[in-house]
């Protein structure tokens, strides 16, 4: 598996390497798991034909093959996971993620930063888990209202590799406040990333760090240019770059000097080659989502100048899919796992309502994203209910529905969220989802016409709300996931408004909605109008 590869030099002059030893690190990272231990099918590869992908027990097979390589060939191996772990899944969402807690200990995880959903139960829970853990749960922007870090959490470790000093310090997004009810952060806060990073990082060079890794729930997007572009265009316009909601790894690494190297998670965009920041030259890591595969970066260390000189990536790629035609489980995990399973998923085969023919699925619009849309704004009594395509990963087949059934069509158990908005700033967010040729949003109580041939600017033509003609300066109260109200796919403009939880789950009001409309059929009337297609 550790084949060697030609060692991309960061930075590096020759003589660097006659001054000191090289000694290397394997670092296998994961990221927003979400409960996703239980092996799946890659619907996304292949909806027809889906191949195995992920779990646990893979996730176990492809550590221990590290690990016994490293041994053999006197290299240094951790694992680490940069937060959402437990959250989406009936294993990951058992006692608020006890199972979750149980499977890393037996992993021999080295270290773990907290998510955003680490926190859906409450800080309370998110320290409870902690204190599960045999392993460091490193987060320096966490506090109590006081500015302590809660105990077990530690902003930061060390670790001596070799006899150099390399710190990790933990952080998480400051959007999380804005994301998780108020009541169940009651004591505590999520503070600006930026200030706390600078501090630890103050903090562990003044006690003798050489290397800094940031382990980090900040997220990496998949657009960085267009992020460090902001910046340096404050810059050059003699402004300090400031925000209203969290940074992300891409900003952070443009004013924050000093780190040698993120591992990320939270945007669930993996990275097959590093990002490295052309200013800083911090280097970037950062995997998909659900347990579906691993990240491996091996670095190599100079032990005369105490710094990273360059690294590798032994698979061929920083992110590995965990195939199952290309990996065998290991069984012992596979077992623990399967045993979590069937306490977990107790239940989950009862019937809650019946599909007269398949509710579908597909691209832009579809009958399937409409139905749940609907459910959503039932749920929350809502004026309008907006859904990612990209969230809704099956059909409802024909036939009895399960709980089963359901988390196999949105297995991404999300908390919903109401921003109360004027219509104009409704078009303003429902704009997003209509700029070059996106078809990510799936729509209830709202219907337009879109102008395609408008290549920039408002696309939408004719809107209403629940039959009626949207009223500008008229409030609305638009409910969505937790998902799209943090900013993801495109819809970063979600940010610059107020999201408040609403109290359930995507999954809990759709299987309510199922329940109260059973027996379903699909609804083929388009609400989404395409006129003139342009070129």
């Amino acid at each position: 598996m550790l084949t060697r590869i030609a060692l991309v030099l960061v930075l590096l002059t020759v003589v660097s390497f006659a001054h000191g030893e090289i000694v290397y690190l394997n670092i296998l990272h994961t990221n927003d798991i979400h409960g996703g231990i239980a092996p799946r099918e890659a619907s996304f590869m292949n909806p027809d034909f889906p191949p195995g992908i992920g779990g646990g027990a893979w996730i176990a097979t492809y550590v221990n093959q590290v690990r016994e390589e490293c041994l053999e060939s006197d290299e240094h191996c951790l694992l680490i996971d940069c937060g959402d772990i437990w959250q989406g899944t009936p294993v990951g969402n058992y006692n608020s993620g006890e199972f979750m807690m149980e499977w890393m200990n037996s992993m021999d995880y080295d270290m773990m930063t907290l998510g955003n959903h680490d926190f859906d139960h409450g800080a309370e829970n998110a320290i409870q888990k902690a204190e599960m853990t045999d392993f460091p749960v490193i987060c320096t922007n966490f506090t109590t209202l006081d500015g302590e870090i809660p105990s077990p959490i530690v902003p930061y470790i060390f670790m001596d590799i070799d006899g150099i000093s390399i710190a990790f310090v933990g952080v998480t997004t400051s959007d999380t406040y804005g994301l998780v009810d108020p009541e169940l952060l009651e004591g505590y806060l999520i503070s600006s990333e930026l200030e706390a990073v600078e501090n630890a990082l103050e903090e562990v060079y003044a006690q003798g760090a050489e290397v800094v890794i940031l382990v980090s729930h900040l997220g990496h997007p998949p657009d960085s240019e267009r992020y460090t572009a902001r910046v340096y265009e404050a810059w050059d316009n003699g402004e300090e770059y400031t925000k209203d909601f969290a940074y992300n790894s891409a900003e952070l690494t443009c004013i924050v000097e000093g780190i040698d190297l993120i591992v990320s998670g939270h945007t669930h965009v993996a990275l097959r080659e590093p990002w490295v920041n052309p200013l800083t030259h911090t280097i970037v890591v950062q995997g998909y989502a659900n347990g579906t595969g691993i990240g491996h970066i091996r670095i190599a260390l100079d032990t005369e100048t105490g710094s990273i000189i360059g690294y590798d990536l032994p698979d061929g790629e920083e992110y590995i899919s965990l195939l199952h035609d290309r990996f065998w489980p290991d069984m012992e995990q596979f077992e623990l796992i399967n045993g979590f399973r069937e306490i977990a998923e107790a239940g989950m085969d009862e019937v809650v309502g019946e599909a007269v023919t398949e509710i579908p699925r597909g691209g832009a619009e579809h009958p399937l994203g409409r139905f749940m849309s609907d459910a959503i704004r039932v749920a929350a009594n809502a004026d309008v209910g907006l859904l990612n395509r990209g969230g809704i990963r099956a059909a409802i087949p024909r036939g009895p529905i399960t709980p089963r059934i359901i988390y196999t069509a949105i297995p991404f158990e999300e908390d919903l969220y109401t921003l109360e908005v004027t219509g104009a700033e409704l078009l303003e967010i429902l704009e997003t989802g209509m700029q070059g040729r996106r078809r990510d949003m799936e729509i209830s109580g709202f219907t337009c016409n879109r102008n395609q041939a408008v290549e920039d600017g408002p696309k939408i033509e004719e809107p209403m709300i629940n039959g009626e003609p949207l009223d500008p300066d008229a409030v609305y109260v638009l409910v969505t996931t937790g998902y799209l109200a943090q900013g993801n796919v495109g819809y970063d403009i979600m940010l610059e408004h107020d999201a408040t939880f609403v109290g359930i789950t995507l999954l809990q009001a759709v299987t309510s909605y199922i329940r109260a409309v059973s027996p379903l059929e699909p609804d083929n009337i388009t609400r989404i109008i395409w006129i003139d297609q342009g070129r």
